[in-house]
């Protein structure tokens, strides 16, 4: 019987040995033994063309050149490269040296590759915040763009990219990472509403909004916690002019989020810009109109300035709980107290002389 386990452990031995070639053999020596990586480099990349390595599915070589040569020289771009190259020919190869990572045991060339892209992506992503907190944001976007290439798939490098753009007034930058993440990921909903924000800030025209819609409406689709984004999209609704839309829209925010002073703010300016675009689109008529006027055009006035009156009182209420829920004072009281002048104004000049007018006109308005 251990003359049988002798005979196991030596043929295992001999076709672990096998399975590697002499370049092979020789750089794994350089490197490990000798401490010497310019010639372990040197056999190594020999190793990769060897027929005698199997250069079509051996793994070990791009491997081992990734980390035990390029990682401990700090030559990322290299390191991707083979990382890269190992994970293509044989992801399911038995490691060399299995290690632990946590509690999960790390040992084929697949997983390796993940464990060292996860390991040194994290360093660098947080090397690279650190010097942008430098105020060194050049070689800050040198350090997170070495992180992309380590590891392609981590998202938070391009948001992070955008954000520092947007942080400079850079949109097109901003932009351009923005969608380099959704060539990732399409379904990610950060990204959609980081696209739609860039579009925001860079004063967009009618078409521009309509493309921010659709894009706020993915990043809610897409959201996990969507309630921030469908303030956002409440806001879009209002500058379109979807009076209607917006209306419903924002009752059904109030009932998700009742407590958010900021919503009921944003409901007081909604119903506020529909009160003014009332009151101004009637001020011509309201100055030419006197009793000779036409009896539908008197009453069409008066019904539009009582409408006005009652999205300015609507506007006050909103603005006056916006108020009340607020930790800090901001600007809610002081909007309320305009609603209330505007209210006073349309109560006092425009539907008092209104039903005067119809009065002398001996039209009833009501």
């Amino acid at each position: 019987m251990k003359k049988l386990i002798i005979i196991i452990i030596t043929l295992l031995f001999s076709i672990s040995c096998s399975s590697t070639c002499m370049e092979y053999r020789s750089a794994t020596t350089a490197a490990r033994s000798e401490k010497n990586l310019k010639r372990a480099e040197e056999w190594a990349l020999k190793a990769l063309e060897s027929s005698e390595c199997n250069p079509e599915n051996d793994a070990l070589a791009p491997y081992f050149l990734a980390t035990e040569v390029y990682l401990k020289q700090k030559k990322y771009k290299k390191m991707a490269e083979m990382l890269s190259l190992a994970e293509k020919r044989n992801p399911d190869l038995p490691l060399e040296n299995p290690f632990m990572l946590g509690n999960t045991p790390v040992t084929t060339i697949k997983e390796g590759v993940s464990a060292y892209r996860e390991q040194e992506w994290m360093a660098i992503y947080n090397l690279s915040i650190d010097t942008k907190e430098k105020q060194n944001l050049e070689k800050a976007i040198d350090f997170m763009e070495t992180a992309i290439l380590l590891y392609p798939a981590r998202l938070e490098s391009y948001s992070t990219l955008a954000f520092w753009a947007i942080e400079n007034e850079n949109l097109e930058e901003a932009n351009r990472n923005v969608e380099r993440g959704l060539n990732i990921d399409d379904k990610n909903s950060n990204f959609y509403q980081l696209k739609a924000d860039i579009i925001i800030k860079n004063k967009p025209d009618l078409k521009n909004l309509e493309e921010a819609k659709t894009l706020y409406q993915l990043a809610i689709q897409y959201s996990n916690e969507p309630g921030p984004i469908m303030r956002k999209l409440l806001m879009i609704y209002i500058e379109l002019g979807e009076n209607e839309t917006a209306i419903e829209y924002s009752n059904k925010l109030l009932n998700e989020f009742p407590d958010d002073p900021d919503l009921y703010y944003n409901v007081g300016v909604l119903y506020q810009r529909l009160a003014t675009k009332i009151y101004d689109d009637n001020l011509e008529d309201f100055n030419n109109t006197n009793k000779d006027s036409d009896s539908h055009k008197i009453i069409n006035l008066y019904k539009s300035y009582k409408k006005a009156r009652k999205y300015s009182y609507n506007a006050r209420d909103f603005y006056l709980q916006a108020s009340d829920l607020e930790i800090e004072e901001s600007n809610s009281l002081g909007a309320s107290k305009e609603m209330k002048k505007l209210m006073k104004q349309i109560d006092d000049i425009f539907i008092e002389s209104i039903i005067q007018t119809a009065n002398e006109a001996g039209v009833e308005l009501e």
